[in-house]
């Protein structure tokens, strides 16, 4: 995808943040720490994108995640490159380093306004999130400034001709997408090559090279 890059005005000054020019006008947004991106991941974004019609899927890697101690995960470079080539040759999946350019914690509302920012309002977004997370946040989907993409919420009523879950003005929808589990897991993954086992039915070739080549997790 060819890349565009919009000002982005902060406390701290003029950041920068890279798009893509051609996300679409319906966006699903996928973040999370991504260490290491795995099949799973890919998986997901690509049944959300099909049963929801999106346009492209923003894949977006967190700079510095609440829930997790900065010592316990790899460099944000790192994740954002397995990220870069996992999506290679997936016109319709994009990165994103946009959280590397604020400080602090890596929060989803703050993204999703920042992305409300930099698109407009010409473009929905879709933020998508498992349903085990989703419980956890309902202040993050109340005012995500986009649709979620998870099961029922209460005090969201189902609209049947849109097929979702529609909260007050303001505060989008919910969208189940229901899929498969699989199984797989980054934490799986990093410990097959700590112990040395083979990975490559679990992440993209590209990712498994990059690791090896990197000295990741070992």
């Amino acid at each position: 995808m060819e890349t565009a890059r919009s000002a982005l005005k902060q406390d701290s000054g003029e950041s920068r943040v890279e798009l893509p020019h051609n996300l679409g006008t319906r966006v699903g947004i996928l973040g999370g720490t991504f260490d290491p991106v795995h099949n799973g991941h890919l998986a997901v974004a690509e049944t959300v994108r099909q049963a929801l019609a999106l346009s492209s899927i923003l894949f977006v890697p967190a700079f510095l995640p609440p829930h997790k101690p900065t010592y316990a995960i790899s460099a944000f470079q790192h994740r954002a490159a397995m990220l870069e080539l996992a999506v290679a040759g997936r016109p319709s999946c994009s990165v994103s380093r946009l959280e590397a350019e604020r400080e602090g914690p890596s929060y989803s509302i703050d993204t999703l306004c920042t992305l409300r920012q930099i698109l407009g309002n010409d473009v929905q977004l879709f933020f998508i999130i498992g349903m085990d997370a989703f419980v956890g946040r309902p202040d993050h989907c109340q005012q995500s400034c986009g649709q979620t993409v998870a099961a029922h919420f209460p005090g969201y009523v189902f609209v049947e001709p849109f097929g979702c879950w529609q909260g007050k003005p303001g505060q989008g929808g919910i969208h189940p997408v229901a899929m498969m589990p699989i199984k797989v897991s980054s934490t799986e993954i990093r410990e097959a090559v700590r112990q040395g086992r083979s990975i490559r039915n679990l992440v993209p070739a590209s990712v498994a090279n990059y690791i090896e080549v990197q000295g990741l997790y070992r």
